[in-house]
């Protein structure tokens, strides 16, 4: 008898913990995982793959990734806690790494505008929406590719805040479908996933440390990294 294929991709290895102490753990998502429960009440999610994982049913995601977004991301491990642990991630330093169809015109600049969620995307409005800022550093480019890797340290949290300001100035996320911009023109292979990384964590815990937690780039991210110089990482 034939096997069929699982219709979604449950990771193969244990998912990696960068940090747990106290009330509060740090995992690594891959991409293509959603990190909350979706339509289809059968497919996986990290935070219930997490839960089993690690044994403890009451674990709280303190914040979100996209699907196609990978990277560092904080869970509170104890309900009596959860407040604390709301105010430590609202205190913390978010910052994610970008590979960029084109190039930006500074090597350091802020995005900012108000965002209104839509059917599977977000938009600029001038009411109703939510304020959005991004500050950006442009860490290496290709001329030859059209490429470049940006560094983005999140000032508010909205939904694909990130991706909907990159692409509103004309440097779209590589593999970015949603909000790709057609007179943008990729010169390299497209990736399977949008190649938007959760980069750098840095918070005050519970007992008053300074904890900085660096995410490895993954290999498909990787794959494009040989287009670039020079990098100079967020520490």
């Amino acid at each position: 008898m034939r096997e069929t294929k699982p219709k979604f991709q449950v990771p193969e290895t244990p998912i990696h913990k960068w940090y747990e102490k106290g009330f509060l753990l740090a995992v690594e998502k891959p991409a293509g995982i959603p990190v909350h429960a979706t339509f289809d009440p059968n497919r996986p999610t990290l935070e219930d793959l997490v839960r089993k994982q690690e044994k403890e049913p009451d674990l709280r995601l303190l914040h979100r990734l996209d699907r196609d977004t990978s990277g560092i991301l904080l869970f509170c491990k104890e309900p009596s806690k959860n407040k604390e642990a709301d105010s430590i991630l609202a205190d913390s330093e978010k910052t994610y790494l970008a590979i960029c169809i084109g190039i930006p015109k500074e090597k350091e600049f802020r995005v900012e505008c108000f965002l209104k969620d839509g059917k599977g995307k977000v938009s600029s409005v001038r009411s109703g929406g939510k304020k959005a800022i991004t500050d950006f550093t442009l860490l290496s480019y290709s001329k030859e590719k059209n490429l470049s890797l940006v560094a983005a340290k999140l000032v508010t949290g909205r939904r694909h805040q990130i991706r909907f300001h990159l692409s509103s100035i004309g440097t779209p996320i590589l593999g970015d479908e949603t909000y790709s911009n057609p007179s943008v023109k990729s010169l390299v292979p497209k990736p399977k996933r949008f190649l938007l990384h959760s980069y750098l964590l840095k918070f005050k815990n519970e007992f008053e440390e300074d904890i900085k937690i660096v995410s490895e780039l993954p290999i498909d991210f990787q794959a494009y990294m040989r287009f670039f110089s020079g990098i100079r990482f967020p520490e």
